[in-house]
């Protein structure tokens, strides 16, 4: 059970992996005093704290603790951004098999039930615990398309890719996005346009992105609601997955000045980044 926290007790709602993600991505900036400030509960007497999340077959433990001093072990085998990985992956349902494969890629000793990864960064540690119901089998092989991604790892593209797709486009990586989510009729015709387009199910809403080059010589003259962030638009997906209250959806959208509505959220909307020579279009619509 989840003690009340300040984010959950503003937010109305109970922690979710929406939390797990957000704590994984805070380690990420180094930002520790923004969790502390989001997730320690008000009566704890010490500074740790602990998240319980169920995301069938899996049940997932997160400890955060502050020691008083700089702790260096074998036992720290992985990083934040690693785990947060995994965690998507765990949450967008894929198969035990290939979560365990990009485990041992990294060269991380852990067993398979339960997975355990930890890390450390300055005087705070983390810990990911995640136990697997072995009586309930991996699902059917569904059918895929003919990116990359989903020839090699055999299953169709979910919001881990969305969240992928966002996070590469941050890092000016346009090319891998192409390589990775291109199907192989556009991969292989040299005179098609690079452009990529990823549509799943988010939650209670179905959702469209498209990225592709654009001009660097002509003006781009930037629809309502404005140029968003990557980041932002990950954010609204990830509160998306998890069913958040439409509330929360647009204020995410309205904190950083994007001109989106109650209604919009409620029906539909899209939301634009132009950056440099491409142009990434994400398209919301509730189901």
């Amino acid at each position: 059970m989840n003690l009340p926290s300040p984010i959950s007790l503003s937010e109305n709602r109970k922690i979710d992996g929406f939390d797990l993600l957000e704590v994984l991505g805070l380690m990420k900036e180094y930002n520790r005093q923004e969790i502390w400030r989001r997730y320690l509960p008000a009566e704890s007497a010490t500074e740790s704290i602990s998240m319980y999340v169920s995301a069938d077959p899996y049940f997932v433990e997160t400890h955060i603790q502050r020691m008083q001093r700089i702790i260096l072990t074998e036992k720290f085998n992985t990083n934040p951004f690693f785990m947060q990985q995994v965690v998507q992956r765990i949450i967008a349902l894929h198969d035990h098999a290939l979560i365990m494969e990009k485990i041992r890629q990294q060269g991380i000793d852990t067993g398979d039930n339960p997975i355990s990864l930890s890390c450390s960064l300055g005087d705070t540690i983390i810990d990911l615990i995640v136990h697997r119901n072995e009586h309930l089998e991996d699902r059917a092989e569904r059918p895929h398309g003919t990116t990359f991604i989903e020839q090699a790892e055999n299953r169709p593209l979910d919001v881990y890719d969305l969240s992928s797709t966002l996070y590469l486009s941050t890092q000016d990586e346009t090319e891998a996005i192409f390589q990775r989510y291109q199907g192989r009729e556009r991969r292989e015709d040299p005179s098609a346009r690079p452009e990529v387009n990823i549509s799943c199910t988010v939650g209670d809403y179905s959702v469209d992105l498209h990225i592709h080059y654009i001009s660097t010589e002509e003006e781009i003259c930037v629809p309502p609601p404005g140029n968003a962030s990557a980041l932002t638009m990950h954010q609204v997906i990830e509160r998306m997955n998890f069913r958040h209250s439409a509330e929360l959806i647009l204020k995410e959208m309205q904190r950083v000045g994007l001109s989106v509505t109650r209604e919009q959220v409620e029906t539909a909307f899209t939301l634009r980044r132009f950056l440099n020579n491409t142009a990434l279009r994400v398209d919301f619509k509730r189901t």
